[in-house]
C-alpha cells in the first residue's frame, strides 16, 4: 500500500505557497513586458524627434520667417524644444529599465523563495513517508507480537 503523502495538510500547504508564488511571478513578468513595449515606443518617439531636430539644424531664412511668424518661435528656439524633449523621453526609457530591473529583482526574489518552499516540502515529504512507514512496521510488529 502506498501513502498518499500529497493529500496531508502540511504538504499541500507548501503546494499553496508555491502556486501564490507563482502567480505573482507570472503578474510581474506582465508588468515587466508592459515596461518593455513601453520602452520601444518611447525610442520609435525619440527617433521621430531627434529626426525632427536635425531637420531644423539647417533652413533657410524662409523656414525661419514662416516659424517665427506662425509658432512665435525661431528654428534655433524649435531645435532646443526638440533637443529638450529628446532629453525628456530619454530620461522616461532611462525610468522605465529602472522600473523592469527593480521588477527582476522581485521576481528572482520570489524564484529563491520558491525554490527553498520546494525543497522544504521535498523534506516534509520525506518525513510523511518515514513516519508512516515506521507507523506502519510498529503497527505490523504489534500485530505479529499479539499472535
Amino acid at each position: 500500500m502506498t501513502y498518499e503523502f500529497y493529500n496531508n495538510e502540511e504538504w499541500t500547504a507548501f503546494s499553496t505557497k508555491m502556486q501564490a508564488i507563482s502567480r505573482d511571478v507570472q503578474r510581474l513578468q506582465w508588468k515587466q513586458s508592459s515596461l518593455l513595449s513601453k520602452i520601444t515606443n518611447l525610442e520609435v518617439a525619440q527617433d521621430l524627434v531627434m529626426r525632427k531636430k536635425w531637420d531644423l539644424e539647417t533652413v533657410s531664412k524662409k523656414t525661419t520667417k514662416v516659424l517665427t511668424e506662425v509658432t512665435g518661435d525661431c528654428d534655433e528656439c524649435w531645435f532646443g524644444k526638440y533637443d529638450m524633449a529628446e532629453d525628456e523621453i530619454k530620461e522616461l526609457r532611462v525610468s522605465k529599465c529602472l522600473e523592469v530591473a527593480s521588477i527582476q529583482s522581485e521576481i528572482n526574489l520570489l524564484k529563491h523563495d520558491r525554490q527553498v518552499l520546494d525543497k522544504e516540502q521535498d523534506a516534509c515529504r520525506d518525513r510523511l513517508i518515514k513516519e508512516h512507514n515506521d507507523a506502519t512496521k510498529d503497527q505490523g510488529l504489534a500485530t505479529a507480537s499479539v499472535n
